[in-house]
């Protein structure tokens, strides 16, 4: 175990590398440009929308709902898409230098010096199958966690000179 542990921060370098690498959609050796891509399309396409949406509430009706959801729909779109999406294509392509390093390739017991009884020979698909599907989870549960947070913070309000209807069932 010791070993592992060994391994995998001597590997991280190399790791950070192939992060880098990973960003650069045409192979040049310009990692920054995924680094800009995520921040051009979360800035302006994420956070600029919601912030208007929260600007415009109450004042403009349709703006702020029309920005509201193309920032919550932008957003949802890499929490459920992009970031997954991106986990599997990165484990996918650097399966040789993170299995057994940093992720471990397989989990069982040495019984004898020959002999390993093997308790996940697939431990490193495991892992990372195991990883999207927390990711998704997570997503989910931030999902449901945000709509619920805006429907008590930003409850609907009438319209000028609506008036609210009884409840109380059949008459």
């Amino acid at each position: 175990m010791l070993e592992w542990f060994g391994e995998m921060f001597s590997t991280l370098p190399e790791v950070f590398r192939a992060v880098y690498e990973f960003g650069d959609p045409q192979d040049e050796g310009r990692g920054w440009v995924g680094a800009l891509i995520t921040v051009l399309w979360i800035g302006p396409l994420g956070i600029l929308p919601l912030y208007l949406a929260k600007l415009f509430y109450g004042k403009r009706e349709w703006v702020s709902a029309t920005m509201g959801i193309m920032g919550a729909s932008s957003l949802l779109w890499w929490l459920h898409g992009v970031i997954p999406h991106g986990w599997i294509q990165f484990t996918d392509s650097q399966a040789d230098l993170l299995s057994g390093t940093v992720i471990p390739a397989t989990a069982g017991i040495d019984v004898t010096d020959d002999y390993r009884l093997d308790i996940a020979s697939n431990l490193y698909g495991v892992i990372t199958e195991g990883i999207v599907g927390a990711l998704m989870i997570g997503g989910i549960v931030v999902t449901v966690w945000a709509a619920l947070r805006m429907q008590r913070h930003l409850p609907k309000t009438l319209a000028p000179g609506e008036t609210k209807p009884e409840a109380g069932g059949y008459k």
